[in-house]
């Protein structure tokens, strides 16, 4: 479900990667058939290089998929939000870890301490944003203070992924969000196989409304992507610990180490190995998902992230 994008910015040897594709489902329907195919060669492979760095880590180039078949039964389903909903008291906000009030063992992650993005554990995207509005760039990618940033232009924005996948794991970021309608900050587990839906997908945190009022932890599942997760309300303009847990038997959303969602069906659980993405998306995108932007929306809009860390399953 993944087309070629043009103007890509070429590495010594890879092409950088393109936004989770789910972003873009509404526009290329068709293209699931292809992609699938595409997993069955390299689903297999259960434990990427969870460091990530070596020539075998970078993702594929996307190949030319044959003419798109008519869409199956039912249609695909769109972006929904979650019927249940909870609120974060802002009493009982405080710093803490899932990883810390669980004991979970740090295996990667990055504190970003340096001066710049480290290639050997990130790729960056320079595709289409969310619907095809507008474009990731890789310089809109920094690193200061000890954060990464990720940065929205107008219709120029920012996404990543970890270079490294596993099955199964748990991953935890502390990040801040900054108020702006018409961009989405997201955070979230993608199939490495690139065979979403039926890979899964994992959105531990996902913040599409101007306000930064409501987060969604949300699992997507199954050929027609249906989806079961949480909404969750407060102010998410302050700094915040998100994680998720996926393991054979459980997916479970914490924010500052409380568990604020979990599924143990079955059949809802990411089947093969995934990776951690971070991106900002620009509107409009869904039905009352992501507003487009409008005379309120800033020149430029930060997505900052404090650390992320990754533990085993």
């Amino acid at each position: 479900m993944h087309q070629q994008a043009p103007d890509r910015v070429r590495q010594p040897d890879h092409e950088d990667p393109e936004a989770p594709r789910r972003r873009r489902w509404p526009t290329i329907l068709g293209s699931v058939v292809a992609v699938g195919a595409l997993a069955g060669m390299v689903g297999l492979a259960a434990n990427a290089d969870l460091l990530g760095g070596g020539p075998d880590s970078a993702p594929p180039a996307p190949q030319p998929s044959a003419a798109p078949p008519a869409p199956a039964p039912g249609g695909m389903r769109d972006q929904e939000r979650p019927d249940q909903v909870a609120v974060l008291d802002p009493a009982s906000r405080s710093d803490a870890e899932a990883a810390v009030r669980k004991g979970w063992q740090l295996v990667a992650g990055d504190e970003f301490d340096g001066a710049a993005l480290d290639p050997a554990r990130w790729a960056a995207y320079t595709g289409d944003t969310t619907g095809g509005v507008g474009r990731h760039r890789a310089e809109n990618l920094s690193v200061r203070d000890g954060q990464l940033i990720l940065t929205s232009r107008g219709l120029t924005s920012a996404g990543l992924h970890w270079k490294g996948g596993m099955q199964y794991g748990r991953w935890e970021i502390r990040a801040k969000t900054n108020p702006g309608t018409g961009y989405g900050d997201v955070a979230l587990l993608w199939p490495v196989a690139e065979d979403w839906p039926e890979g899964g997908e994992l959105n531990f945190m996902e913040i599409p409304k101007g306000d930064r009022s409501e987060t969604h932890t949300i699992v997507h599942y199954g050929e027609d992507n249906s989806q079961v997760g949480k909404s969750i309300r407060g102010d998410f303009t302050q700094w915040h610990n998100y994680a998720v847990e996926w393991l054979p038997d459980r997916v479970v959303f914490y924010i500052d180490g409380q568990e604020v969602f979990r599924t143990t069906d079955l059949e809802k659980i990411p089947p093969r190995p995934m990776h951690l993405a971070m991106q900002q998306d620009i509107g409009p995108y869904g039905k009352d998902w992501i507003p487009p932007l409008d005379e309120t929306s800033p020149e430029t809009l930060d997505f900052q992230v404090d650390w992320v860390r990754i533990y085993a399953p």
